[in-house]
């Protein structure tokens, strides 16, 4: 009897150790978590008060920075529009200077610009102040329109007097706003045994002052001598164009 009480007492103390290993382990475990938990917590709320302080530095460096950015800025903008008025009132200028050049007027005595360049009929351009010295003594007649009845009848004028101008050593240009293609046109029809000048820019129509508002032509003649201006002539007739030109230039002989 004494051996299985002895016995029973004996499992009854191992039961009891187990289930206290296991509330222990239970325990430990409950508490691992809660532990943690805790940690955690801990963790968060401290972060955000670390964050927090630098934060603010920053935003404080950018707004001065963005102030000292904004009036860098300001005055090289400032730089920048000073520099740009004097560009362009230097353009403005040379603009001016390159207006009052085109629109200048020949006179009498004048000398033709070297500059100007001029198309005749078969597209051939030529230098008009170097053309107008090799041939001592230049007649350039002006009218409004190629083919017309007044045109027509001062062309073939100077065509009838040609040889006559020829043997005063004297060249003979007409001169209109019509194309190259007109130009020519109108001096085979005609048989014009002199070239055709085809302004159809109006540059020399405007420069001899025979330009009619707005884009028409006043008939003239114009004789040079060695590129010089001597004679203009401004509204006249076709045939006192082709008539008074002639004795003109028996008078400069």
């Amino acid at each position: 009897m004494t051996v299985r009480r002895s016995t029973r007492i004996a499992s009854q103390k191992e039961d009891l150790s187990v289930i206290a290993d296991k509330k222990i382990t239970s325990n430990a475990r409950v508490s691992k978590p809660v532990a943690d938990k805790k940690v955690t917590k801990v963790v968060k709320k401290t972060k955000p008060v670390v964050k927090t302080t630098p934060v603010v530095k920053k935003s404080k460096s950018r707004s001065a920075k963005k102030e000292d950015a904004i009036v860098v800025v300001d005055d090289d903008d400032k730089e920048d529009d000073k520099e740009k008025i004097t560009i362009d009132d230097d353009e403005e200028e040379e603009e001016e200077d390159e207006e009052e050049e085109e629109i200048k007027e020949l006179n009498e005595g004048d000398k033709i610009p070297e500059s100007i360049e001029v198309e005749l009929q078969d597209s051939t351009k030529i230098n008009l102040s170097k053309y107008a010295k090799d041939n001592h003594i230049l007649v350039i007649f002006a009218y409004p329109k190629a083919s017309t009845p007044g045109c027509t009848k001062q062309a073939k004028g100077f065509r009838d007097e040609f040889d006559d101008l020829k043997k005063l050593n004297a060249t003979v240009l007409g001169l209109s706003a019509d194309n190259s293609k007109s130009q020519t046109s109108f001096k085979n029809k005609q048989e014009l045994p002199y070239n055709l000048i085809a302004d159809t820019k109006l540059q020399l129509i405007t420069l001899l002052g025979c330009k009619k508002f707005p884009n028409k032509i006043t008939r003239s003649h114009f004789i040079f001598v060695d590129g010089i201006l001597k004679i203009k002539k401004i509204k006249i007739s076709p045939e006192d164009s082709f008539k008074t030109a002639l004795e003109d230039i028996k008078k400069l002989q």
